[in-house]
């Protein structure tokens, strides 16, 4: 089959119609175009465009926003190469020239770190659109970790809890991080309510019959249940573990009952080290959580070029 006209056009013409145009749908448009459109240039020129710039339509804008997002080449090391090139002629994550709180260069691996505050924002909280499906389920890599956590922790995205598919993905890609004894993967789901509910006595049941009992699993999500205000801890499948566990000398057993036992009290007082143990392989890590500043506020302005 012979190629249509803008098919048969040399890569350079082709692209630079893409970056005048900036279509989205130019790429899909078919395989021949979409290959040739495959470039870094045509990539930031897009994002630019979409994630960099207010475009006076912000519904508009948030879907395409998405869908930059859901693409298979936004990887983690290509959004790192365009919020490095996007704001270092400005030398903080503010985007704005001679920040006398200067935050740069960004910390990709851990954004807590970086204070931000309501006056002094990254300017990729401007971003709100949706967290694209890839991010929420296993397997659940180093890199897609730090990925999510940083969009998490430096923009204003969501999950798309209308879709149910979406919606599927996220619930199931918490089961998923437990089962994979993934700690940090984990712990966003935990603390952060754009992710999905906050845990309940199910969940620690789930971590421990079908997870395996990780101690600091379960306990990030027993501590972060309790942050939240949650306060039924009597369950029957978890007592039968507990005593099962201390019947075969299983030392998780008698860390458990302990757990409960404090958490069942009034007040519901929480112990990080009490009845703690250290055996290789079965270490306890704990976290004080501290929240992103980002994820709290939900900026509500627009920003200036």
């Amino acid at each position: 089959m012979s190629l249509s006209p803008i098919e048969a056009l040399p890569v350079e013409i082709l692209q630079d119609i893409f970056v005048r145009s900036l279509n989205l749908d130019l790429p899909l448009s078919s395989p021949h175009v979409g290959t040739k459109l495959s470039s870094t240039h045509c990539y930031l020129a897009a994002c630019f465009e979409y994630l960099y710039t207010p475009i006076g339509d912000r519904i508009r804008q948030s879907r395409l926003q998405s869908r930059i997002f859901a693409s298979r080449w936004m990887t983690w090391q290509f959004f790192q190469i365009f919020a490095t090139k996007a704001y270092e002629a400005a030398g903080c994550v503010c985007g704005q020239h001679e920040c006398e709180k200067a935050i740069w260069p960004p910390d990709f691996a851990n954004p807590k770190s970086m204070q931000f505050s309501i006056g002094h924002l990254t300017r990729l909280s401007y971003i709100k659109c949706r967290i694209p499906a890839k991010l929420l389920h296993g397997p659940w890599t180093e890199e897609k970790v730090q990925f999510l956590r940083y969009l998490v922790c430096t923009t204003s995205m969501t999950v798309d809890w209308a879709d149910r598919e979406v919606r599927k993905i996220a619930l199931q890609g918490k089961k998923e991080a437990i089962l994979e004894r993934n700690y940090e993967a984990v712990e966003l789901f935990n603390h952060n309510r754009r992710l999905g509910k906050a845990p309940t006595i199910e969940l620690v049941r789930f971590a421990v019959l079908d997870g395996g009992c990780d101690r600091s699993i379960v306990y990030d999500i027993m501590a972060s249940a309790r942050s939240w205000g949650y306060r039924d801890w009597d369950d029957e499948a978890l007592d039968k573990w507990v005593e099962q566990a201390i019947a075969h000398h299983n030392p998780k057993g008698k860390w458990l009952k302990l757990k409960l036992s404090e958490l069942r009290r009034h007040g519901g007082f929480l112990g990080p080290h009490t009845g703690d143990y250290s055996i290789d392989g079965d270490e306890l890590v704990v976290k004080h959580y501290k929240a992103c500043r980002v994820g709290e506020i939900r900026p509500r302005f627009s920003v200036r070029n």
